[in-house]
């Protein structure tokens, strides 16, 4: 008996959530029609019959697809869930009540109904990933699809695989990227070790792990960055549950660390330990060669995550959008530490070259930045105030590259991720 394949099913699957008039239309699939099940919906007489197909392969199958797929990001768990469109997201940490000496007196009594204020502290985190990423379905595609259930499934597999890459890779960097961002700007506690390069130096890491593993568990304001944020709001006292600790890892480091050892620092057999442990390519700083934390460290909320469809009648084509809308922040209560080369340098001042540039429509012109203190670890972005006119790329935190577009001007801004601005003007000439 033929096995049924993959296809078969998905386009049964279609078909049991279609219209009425679509189920009269189209037969149910078995393993030898594929062929004729084409030729039925890329028919001209049942266009309405098609669109319903490729909206519902795209709005319930891919759908499904992606979702699962995601799980892959080695990241993923570090996710909060979704939180609605529009709400920013409250989070309230109330300090442990502080003792007072026991007191028998005329005094004492007169604070029996005396009001205690809560030492209550409140983080506020807003979305601020908008991301859409786009594939096209055109009629010669699904025409090659319909030749056998083998091409069937690779055409699902190249519109779910290339929508769910994109937001796989940007996942995967926007968390690294909250780990830069504190330690570039001094918002997470730092232990300075030295770089993991033979037995002795992953020895030490091993040696800092446990200690950071087992200090994280008792009670203390000495492994969260809250006085950081706060200036003269004063400090917290959190501890972390063993269960809840996670090791964000770089790949090179722990190529030179024994495992099993490292397990045992957290007080778990090898195979509960892997869960806890994330192996990662690299951070953008290569300072950074770890951390330990909380996970509610890391506070990441899925706010929109949809497709959306347009049939372009000009071109017979359908532009599907998988549009994926996050928040993505670090929380100040939460205990983490990051196990670096060298302390953090937030920059202090920033500068570009020129307060004004001028370039010529299809040039391009080099921009450079300085940054005070020298080596600071601040990241710099680059934004055009009319990309009509000039685009700017980054190059890296000390450069970029205007691209004159169209004649006219705009303003060029390069910010860093601790809120230093230096802007310059950029004048386009048509070249003539």
């Amino acid at each position: 008996m033929a096995k049924t394949s993959s296809g078969v099913k998905v386009m049964n699957y279609i078909r049991s959530k279609a219209s009425r008039q679509y189920q009269d239309v189209v037969p149910v699939a078995t393993i030898d029609n594929i062929q004729s099940l084409g030729g039925i919906l890329l028919n001209d007489a049942y266009t309405p019959y098609l669109n319903e197909f490729v909206n519902t392969l795209i709005n319930r199958i891919a759908l499904t697809i992606v979702r699962n797929k995601s799980f892959n990001n080695p990241l993923a768990i570090l996710k909060k869930g979704s939180t609605p469109l529009g709400t920013d997201i409250q989070e309230i940490y109330e300090n442990p009540a502080e003792a007072k000496p026991y007191e028998y007196s005329d005094t004492a009594m007169a604070q029996l109904l005396k009001i205690t204020d809560p030492d209550t502290h409140v983080a506020y985190y807003r979305l601020n990933r908008r991301d859409k990423y786009t594939k096209t379905i055109t009629r010669e595609g699904l025409q090659g699809a319909f030749t056998s259930w083998d091409n069937f499934e690779s055409f699902i597999s190249s519109i779910t695989q290339s929508l769910y890459s994109g937001n796989y890779i940007d996942e995967f960097k926007y968390t690294k990227q909250l780990v830069d961002g504190a330690y570039d700007n001094n918002k997470i506690i730092t232990e300075v070790v030295s770089p993991v390069s033979d037995k002795d130096t992953a020895e030490a890491f091993l040696e800092k792990c446990r200690y950071l593993y087992t200090s994280m568990s008792f009670p203390s304001s000495d492994f969260n960055a809250y006085s950081k944020f706060s200036g003269a709001n004063g400090t917290i006292t959190t501890w972390t549950d063993p269960e809840r600790v996670v090791l964000l890892v770089r790949a090179d480091v722990m190529a030179k660390v024994d495992v099993k050892a490292l397990a045992s620092a957290f007080n778990m057999d090898k195979a509960d330990f892997l869960g806890r442990v994330i192996t990662i390519d690299k951070f953008e700083n290569d300072a950074i060669l770890g951390v330990i934390a909380d996970d509610s460290f890391f506070q990441i909320y899925d706010n929109i995550f949809r497709f959306d469809e347009f049939y372009n009648a000009n071109t017979m084509a359908w532009n599907e959008y998988l549009h994926a809308w996050g928040t993505y922040a670090i929380s100040p209560f939460a205990n983490a530490v990051a196990l670096v080369t060298a302390e953090p340098t937030p920059a202090t001042a920033i500068a570009l070259d020129n307060s004004a540039y001028s370039v010529e429509e299809e040039a391009t012109k080099s921009v450079t930045v300085t940054l005070t203190p020298a080596g600071a670890t601040s990241n710099v972005e680059f934004e055009s105030s009319d990309a009509s006119v000039f685009t700017i790329a980054k190059v890296s935190d000390a450069s970029a590259t205007i691209t004159g577009v169209g004649a006219g001007s705009g303003t060029l801004t390069a910010v860093t991720d601790n809120g230093l601005k230096a802007t310059a003007t950029v004048t386009v000439t048509d070249g003539e």
